[in-house]
């Protein structure tokens, strides 16, 4: 019998104010408008069959996104992270429950959600960065011709590739390739980015940039970011709210704040990373320290 969840969040930190202030300026917003939140995932719980067994992924996992948040999921490999970051991307189905943006029900993949995967191969390798960025604007319909190849190279530009728009992949480094990945999926300005540890393949520097250049562009477009990460000093960094997901099978173990912008390699940092591996690898879920659930915004 699997035990249920406590969510729990930490005392608010400095900056949740410009947070929410961040939220107002960006995107799509009816939902955010209304003060209701643009992601909304209750209950959900995911099972897929094996040959010989049934596999629960994630186990009535709930959270809220806001607009204009740079929400993290983090917890160690094989929690289910990636398989719920799928669902809400509409690729899979969940067994329980239900994943609303913008409160409409999630059934199927759609342009309001981009998602960008961690693997480097998931550009077309016969395309030019360019071309791959202009692609899925033309196949959805989304913008033709001039528009879409001004509206790529805007966000080519963003990610600093300009100098390489007709470059095709096989010429790219790692972390070019991410970029390039990111600028197709920004170019098409989906309610949400749905990032699925883009950066855990590359090498420790360049992991470092590609962190602070995302953080740049959230600075200046203010989009609302759902990432998926197994490193606790990443989900610290880039997020403005942090998701712990116990082992196999995830279930939500805490909701909390992260530090200020720019104080990742702070005391307070230092002591949240020890806070949330301590939580995450706790044997029981339980409320994180000095904690209230009703604190979480949205719940």
């Amino acid at each position: 019998m699997m035990s249920g969840t406590t969510v729990a969040s930490r005392s608010a930190v400095p900056g949740a104010g410009a947070r929410k202030e961040a939220a107002g300026r960006s995107r799509g917003g009816n939902a955010a408008d209304a003060g209701q939140p643009l992601l909304d995932v209750r209950g959900v719980t995911i099972q897929y069959k094996t040959q010989h067994h049934l596999i629960t992924a994630t186990y009535r996992v709930s959270f809220k996104v806001l607009q204009g948040d740079r929400f993290v999921v983090v917890g160690p490999s094989g929690c289910g992270k990636s398989t719920l970051l799928k669902a809400v991307g509409g690729y899979l189905a969940p067994t329980e429950g239900e994943i609303r943006l913008k409160g409409e029900l999630i059934t199927k993949p759609g342009p309001d959600r981009l998602m960008v995967f961690q693997e480097f191969d998931q550009l077309l390798p016969w395309m030019t960065v360019l071309e791959n960025v202009v692609f899925p604007l033309k196949t959805t319909g989304t913008l033709q011709g001039k528009a879409a190849i001004e509206r790529a190279m805007h966000y080519i530009q963003k990610v600093k590739l300009t100098d390489f728009a007709n470059s095709y992949p096989h010429t790219l480094s790692g972390g070019m390739k991410q970029r390039v990945a990111i600028a197709r999926g920004m170019a098409m300005e989906p309610d949400i980015l749905l990032m699925d540890e883009p950066f855990a393949a590359l090498d420790a520097l360049t992991r470092t940039r590609m962190q602070d250049e995302l953080l740049q562009l959230w600075d200046e477009i203010r989009f609302t970011v759902l990432f998926v990460t197994h490193s606790i000093p990443e989900a610290i960094k880039l997020g403005s709210r942090i998701l712990l997901l116990s082992p196999h099978p995830g279930q939500v173990k805490a909701e909390i704040n992260s530090v200020p912008r720019g104080q990742e390699n702070s005391d307070e940092a230092a002591a949240l990373g020890r806070e949330i591996h301590d939580m995450l690898f706790a044997d029981q879920i339980e409320e994180a320290p000095h904690a209230s659930s009703a604190n979480i915004p949205g719940h």
